[in-house]
């Protein structure tokens, strides 16, 4: 109990600091000190300027939040040796990685010249890391454990639903308050939502003083949101009479956040202690599972984040940054359009290999033709999509690539091993997409990115296919592995891909996407690819492959990472 204690204690702590340096932000926005100082993460080319001005705004903006970001690292690490939970050491995981890419927009938010769609993204997520801290606060108290769970009441919506309609509203007025704060745009909407939000918290608190002797945590989180909802309405009228009081403005965003905390809080009791009712929102849920494994959702973050990184390269202003969604949009309908069609097409070979059994068609939880509806329906919107709101050169190498991928590699999966360097084609066209998205042509530095996700998928593609060689061969697709069974081949392979992969990393520093940081950066993570690769040939073992998947795994987001920020403004 004395170690739940004193770790509650420091979360609380780092809470109370994570709110400071929201104050901290708000202070920066509100005094218009967001270009005091000009460079990051020095400032004026040193770590402590001159703290006159907006300067003292700016600059002790960065040292509270390189505290906070140290606090939450000392946090997260004592929750990882010490909290047998795995849900709260996930959910410091999550706060961490937050908090580093709060750092990065941050860094962004300058670099750039305060883009509003980069501030506005940078406003969230800072709501979004003191949430995550106060959630952590909230789990490590003492006396944290089972709870009697009492049967919700039948009537919809429940005191569950209620609950969590209160959270999501209160996110969407987060996000439309930083939308108003860095553009001045969607005030009404903002007033609105207000008012459900208002509305919803209320309701929330009628159901819950019925529970407040059986659920009295539901009562109490309730009532407390309601006050502070009470609360920030009086300081919004105030702040739109007084717009240019900077007490009133600051007040204004700190209780916002308490605001979203409590609506967090209240969402996250009412899961403990209440059941949902027959009929719950399983089926809907089920439903986007479905969907999520019939469109291979997690493969198509993979791509999206090739394509961004495409697109952000490409920029030329950062007034273009606003393109970047419809684009990734477009993408991932296309994306996930051609997944599902390809697995409508391998429904009887996905029936006999293991590790596709479970998947929506041969598993008997979609209809094929169902199937058949989802993956033209996405496809078809998403080339829509890219050519009315970005161009049409983008519709035009998402189409090719829709097309190379569900017409050309996938029959020929049952035909040839070739089949892997026609898959990589489409595998490699996302970061094109982006490009052309931004620019509306095509360079040769597009081509560039081309080459690079074209060689990396070459080594990823054949350790599966090793790891998985009996699957293939029960689902008749002759690849390469199977072939040849001594396995020299695939390993000259690996060594052959992973020794082009090293010069082709550096082309893009080369050609001046990105500077001297990532061309080292490539240089490093590269040749320890290629060491892999090396021992993936020389053993020709299930388990060097499996080593040789999971560093391909790291390498790409690693690489793309390195270029994305490293990137030369063009």
């Amino acid at each position: 109990m004395r170690f739940r204690l004193t770790l509650h204690r420091y979360a609380t702590l780092t809470a109370a600091a994570t709110f400071l340096l929201l104050a901290a932000g708000s202070l920066v926005t509100s005094t218009d000190s967001g270009l005091a100082v000009p460079d990051w993460p020095l400032s004026y080319g040193t770590w402590m300027p001159p703290m006159v001005g907006g300067i003292r705004f700016e600059h002790g903006h960065r040292i509270v939040a390189g505290l906070v970001g140290l606090m939450i690292l000392v946090l997260v690490v004592w929750i990882a040796r010490r909290e047998p939970r795995r849900w709260v050491r996930r959910l410091g995981a999550l706060a961490l990685g937050s908090v580093i890419a709060q750092a990065l927009l941050g860094g962004l938010t300058v670099i750039l010249l305060l883009p509003s769609s980069v501030s506005i993204a940078h406003a969230c997520l800072g709501q979004a890391v003191f949430c995550l801290v106060v959630s952590l606060a909230w789990g490590t108290a003492p006396g944290w454990g089972a709870r009697p769970v009492l049967l919700d009441d039948p009537g919809r919506p429940s005191t569950g639903a209620l609950a969590r309609s209160a959270a999501l509203l209160a996110a969407a007025q987060l996000i439309l308050g930083a939308v108003i704060r860095h553009t001045g745009r969607a005030l009404m909407a903002h007033m609105t939502g207000a008012v459900l939000l208002l509305a919803a918290a209320a309701w929330a608190a009628a159901r819950a003083w019925r529970w407040r002797h059986r659920a009295p945590a539901v009562w109490a989180a309730a009532g407390w949101l309601l006050l502070l909802l009470l609360g920030q309405l009086v300081l919004g009228v105030s702040v739109f009479f007084h717009r240019g009081s900077l007490p009133l403005r600051t007040g204004h965003v700190l209780i916002g956040s308490l605001v979203l905390v409590q609506a967090v809080l209240l969402a996250w009791e009412a899961a403990r202690a209440f059941r949902p009712t027959p009929p719950s929102h399983g089926v809907g849920l089920q439903w986007l599972r479905i969907i999520g494994e019939l469109t291979k959702a997690r493969l198509a973050l993979l791509v999206l984040l090739t394509t961004a990184v495409g697109y952000w390269l490409a920029m030329r202003a950062s007034e273009e940054l606003g393109g970047l969604l419809p684009v990734c949009l477009g993408t991932a309908l296309v994306v996930g359009g051609a997944n599902a069609l390809n697995q409508w097409l391998e429904r009887g070979p996905d029936a006999r290999m293991r590790r596709t059994q479970s998947r929506p068609i041969p598993s008997g939880q979609l209809a094929p033709e169902a199937a058949f509806r989802i993956g033209l329906l996405l496809s078809v919107a998403g080339i829509v999509v890219l050519a009315t709101t970005v161009n049409m050169l983008s519709a035009v190498v998402a189409a090719a690539s829709w097309a190379s991928y569900v017409l050309i590699y996938t029959p020929l999966k049952r035909m040839t091993p070739l089949c892997t360097l026609v898959g990589a084609v489409p595998g490699a066209l996302p970061p094109v997409i982006g490009w052309a998205g931004a620019r509306n042509s095509l360079a040769p530095e597009a081509w560039a990115l081309f080459a690079l996700l074209f060689l990396w998928q070459l080594p990823h593609f054949l350790a599966i296919a090793v790891l998985y060689r009996t699957d293939y061969a029960r689902a008749g697709f002759p690849m390469l592995p199977l072939i040849e069974p001594d396995g020299r081949m695939t390993a000259r392979q690996m060594l052959l891909y992973g020794l082009a992969l090293v010069p082709i990393s550096l082309v893009p520093s080369v050609v001046g996407l990105s500077g001297t940081v990532s061309f080292y950066g490539a240089l490093i993570l590269s040749g320890g690819f290629l060491l892999v690769a090396v021992r993936a040939a020389w053993l020709r073992s299930p388990q060097s492959a499996r080593v040789l998947f999971r560093a391909s795994i790291v390498y790409l987001p690693a690489l793309l990472a390195l270029l994305a920020v490293d990137r030369t403004p063009r």
